[in-house]
């Protein structure tokens, strides 16, 4: 009877979690509302905002692409769209893991005097990140003008691909942040990781670069690798290889689930922690 009746609340608690979320997913007009006057309060009294963010990622690309292509003997016109689509969506990814392991942390003050689900906050964070990719995708649109490549239907891939990694991403900040809202040192650790998974990553060197030697095996068991693929390839018209979106579902439901049941665990303990 007590296995049947802790197995019993442990399913009320993940669909009492699943419900707050869905809740909170469909109130765009909450956490967009926030995330926008988040993105106005950092940028006040700026001639154009988060667009230094852009220019900056855009000095960037065009510098470090340069050199890389020379460096690897690559044709500059093909290896700089690239390499800029996979900075663009490795800095939605490293900054979103980033700030999601101290979402809860930081936002301490307002989860002690709000009584607000926990998962507004990680929506509020997220939403603030895209809004700040779709600026960088500027660049995306002026390398087309410069060094077009071939549009195609499959372009249209890239929101399946966008929607798995926001999944990814929305799992891995609520299990960061509670972590991190338990143990503090491990933001710090998340940091350092993504800065070493960064150069694991094929972002400033290719598969080309790799393939036959001892190294190319990262782009198969590297899951970052993957998700970024599954963005970046059909943006530049790329084929996508049906493993990489196979593995990509995988990794969105095994995030989803660790997720949820962190969430649905733990959520009323966060505010102790802080």
């Amino acid at each position: 009877m007590q296995h049947r009746k802790t197995g019993r609340g442990r399913g009320s608690r993940i669909q009492l979690a699943t419900r707050e979320i869905l809740a909170q997913a469909t109130r765009l007009d909450r956490w967009g509302t926030l995330a926008l006057m988040d993105i106005s309060l950092r940028y006040r009294r700026t001639v154009i905002g988060p667009l230094w963010i852009t220019l900056t990622l855009a000095a960037t690309i065009a510098s470090v692409g340069t050199v890389y292509a020379a460096l690897f003997k690559q044709d500059i016109s093909s290896f700089l769209p690239t390499f800029a689509v996979g900075l663009i969506v490795w800095t939605l990814i490293a900054t979103t893991l980033q700030e999601g392991s101290n979402i809860f942390v930081a936002s301490g003050h307002l989860i002690k005097a709000v009584p607000a689900p926990l998962v507004v906050h990680v929506l509020q964070m997220i939403a603030r990140n895209v809004l700040i990719f779709a600026h960088h995708l500027v660049i995306v649109v002026l390398l087309y003008t410069v060094m077009p490549w071939q549009l195609h239907w499959t372009m249209l891939l890239a929101l399946p691909g966008f929607a798995i990694l926001l999944t990814v991403l929305l799992g891995g900040s609520v299990i960061l942040g509670m972590l991190c809202a338990r143990f503090r040192d491990i933001g710090s650790a998340i940091v350092s990781g993504l800065q070493f998974v960064f150069f694991l990553t094929p972002i400033i060197w290719t598969e080309d670069t790799v393939r036959g030697t001892a190294f190319s095996w990262l782009t198969r068991v590297n899951p970052f690798a993957t998700l970024l693929d599954l963005v970046r390839r059909p943006l530049l018209s790329q084929p996508t290889d049906p493993e990489q979106w196979l593995l990509g579902v995988i990794y969105a439901i095994v995030v989803t689930v660790v997720g949820l049941f962190c969430y649905a665990r733990y959520r009323h303990r966060v505010a102790y922690w802080l």
